[in-house]
């Protein structure tokens, strides 16, 4: 049951993350993926501000939920533990993105509180989820059913630890290197959640 539950959490995340992130780039006038940021289109003022604000929560919270979730129903050990809270840790600075808003069309000028703390909450979250991936692919070495795990941690992790990098206005393209971290991730989720769906070992 817990495995259902946790493979929904996981998956839901990404189709709700996905979802507002294609319908608020639709609903946006003029919005371009390649040059703007997802935070773009949740920023106060927005016309997609309270929908989008609102699926950063949602989805935030599934994550974190399904991490959590990993940390029970894969073997235990010290770096599984650190690797799902890191991971963890992601879903919780995209939840607090939600509640703390940038400012419109996310300008670094005179932020707002809010803005910074979105800022922050978004960059760590960002930070830790990266090294969350390299930490779970480096646990799952010694698990049965972590097979090409730890492979597939460098093929999502190296990308968006380069990419992260280029999230920055002082790029023109900072809008697509923010989608490069944000496939890398969602592409780690779903590997994860589908070894937790074909799993059979029970929770600890």
């Amino acid at each position: 049951m817990i495995r259902h539950i946790a493979f929904g959490c996981g998956v839901l995340s990404l189709l709700v993350l996905a979802a507002a992130t294609i319908a608020g780039g639709m609903a946006y006038p003029g919005y371009d993926h390649l040059t703007q940021y997802i935070s773009e289109l949740g920023a106060t003022g927005a016309p997609t501000s309270a929908g989008v604000s609102l699926a950063f929560i949602v989805s935030g919270a599934l994550l974190t939920v399904f991490w959590l979730l990993c940390a029970v129903l894969f073997p235990r050990s010290l770096l599984s533990v650190i690797g799902f809270g890191l991971s963890a840790l992601n879903g919780v600075g995209l939840v607090l993105g939600g509640v703390f808003r940038c400012d419109f069309e996310c300008s670094t000028a005179d932020l707002s509180p809010a803005a910074l703390l979105h800022d922050v909450f978004g960059g760590i979250g960002y930070l830790c989820g990266i090294a969350g991936v390299f930490v779970v692919g480096f646990a799952a070495r010694g698990w049965p059913q972590g097979r090409g795990l730890f492979g597939l941690s460098l093929i999502c992790g190296i990308p968006a630890a380069l990419a992260i990098w280029l999230i920055h206005p002082a790029f023109e393209w900072y809008g697509a290197a923010q989608r490069v971290v944000e496939i890398a991730l969602a592409v780690w989720t779903m590997a994860v959640a589908l070894r937790v769906r074909t799993s059979n070992r029970r929770p600890a």
